[in-house]
């Protein structure tokens, strides 16, 4: 099978959509499909990176996507749609979809567009939908996947198109995130000044209000004093909105309770933090902006890692954290995580039977999976009985 597949966002700029198109490059290619990536430079010589990847990469001019680049991005994706025999032509994300409807006429292939969630709700101003409905781009041969089941839904309540073109693909995990070589968990915490008896809370999101970090906070000044004062909380990330960012120091410096905020730190330095904690928390919340929570790929990242979840019950969380299996689920409300947070806190039991659940449902949604059932391309003999299951 031979892949085009264009994103707006890849490495070395992190994030979610990045992170989607290049694991899912890497599973097609290791399940014997041939790739072609399109992604921008951002304005860096990547061409050392791009040599080291298992399937080549064409690096165009450009950075975060504006309106003002969608006629470019036209042209260029006419140029690689009739560069090859594809049999898939793929937009991992918004800004290809328009590009990639408007090139169907140069290929037999069948056209696959990924939604992530926020993007459905982005695009229905009159001028973005007018411009939907004229190049056709979610036309007669265009199939939709979606990374979660509120995702597919969601987008079927705004485009009025056959549901059978609609699929619902979670998304995965890499191995990384339950191999390699971490620190030992002993040492992680002493490097972090952290006794063997704290328990110890991780977060890994930027700082932002929707991510909801000051509802964490509340939830853990709610706890029994005792409680309290025998939990770290350690929040991973970059700074978001600064006006926030402020709020939430100012309201760490007066809580009384263990806060750490670490910065962007690197992926083996979270695995690593992963190992040395005893849960993942990470309580979203609802925006009227329109954003929404399309999946939670960093609930699977944890709970590869052996961390259970407490998590908001909003967007396609669910499908991230399987509530009573991979970890605990409630609305956003301080109460509510707190009653959470304190049940997994005290009972070393439920975190050993939600650490392990966490790991079933990682090793469930790989990327290989993930990549054989958006491309339709067969498996090799599964290597455990989960994955047998789930094949």
């Amino acid at each position: 099978m031979n892949i085009l597949l264009l994103s707006s966002e890849y490495a070395p700029m992190r994030g979610g959509i990045g992170t989607y198109a290049r694991e899912i490059a890497v599973a097609a290619t290791q399940l014997g499909a041939r790739v072609t990536m399109v992604a921008p430079n951002y304005g860096k010589d990547t061409s050392e990176a791009d040599r080291a990847s298992p399937f080549p990469v064409h690096r165009f001019n450009g950075g975060l996507h504006s309106a003002r680049d969608l006629p470019a991005k036209v042209l260029l994706t006419r140029s690689h749609v009739g560069a090859a025999p594809f049999d898939v032509v793929h937009a991992a994300d918004w800004p290809f979809f328009i590009p990639v409807a408007l090139a169907r006429s140069r290929t037999p292939a069948r056209l696959l567009m990924t939604v992530h969630g926020t993007e459905i709700n982005e695009t229905q101003t009159a001028s973005k939908r007018l411009a939907i409905r004229f190049s056709g781009a979610f036309g007669p041969r265009t199939e939709i996947a979606a990374n979660s089941r509120f995702t597919r839904d969601l987008f079927r309540t705004k485009f009025d198109i056959d549901e059978r073109r609609i699929h619902a693909i979670r998304l995965g995990v890499s191995a990384f995130w339950s191999g390699g070589a971490r620190n030992d968990r002993a040492a992680v915490r002493a490097r972090h000044e952290i006794g063997p008896d704290r328990i110890v809370m991780v977060t890994v999101a930027r700082i932002t209000r929707r991510k909801g970090h000051h509802l964490t906070l509340e939830a853990l000044a709610r706890l029994p004093a005792e409680l309290r004062q025998r939990i770290t909380w350690l929040i991973v990330g970059p700074e978001g909105e600064a006006q926030y960012v402020n709020e939430l120091r100012s309201l760490i410096n007066t809580s009384q309770c263990d806060v750490r905020l670490l910065g962007a730190i690197s992926d083996e330095e979270i695995r690593d933090l992963y190992g040395a904690a005893d849960f993942f928390c990470l309580t979203g919340l609802p925006e009227s902006s329109g954003r929404v929570e399309g999946f939670g790929l960093v609930y699977l990242e944890a709970g590869a890692s052996g961390l259970p979840s407490i998590a908001s019950d909003i967007g396609g969380v669910p499908d991230a954290v399987l509530a009573g299996e991979s970890g605990l689920l409630a609305q956003p409300q301080a109460e509510m995580v707190a009653s959470l947070i304190q049940q997994i806190a005290e009972n070393s039991d439920l975190r050993v039977r939600l650490a392990a659940g966490a790991r079933a449902h990682a090793r469930d949604l790989s990327w290989e999976r993930c990549a054989a059932e958006t491309y339709r391309l067969p498996r090799p003999q599964a290597a455990s009985p989960l994955e047998a299951l789930s094949a």
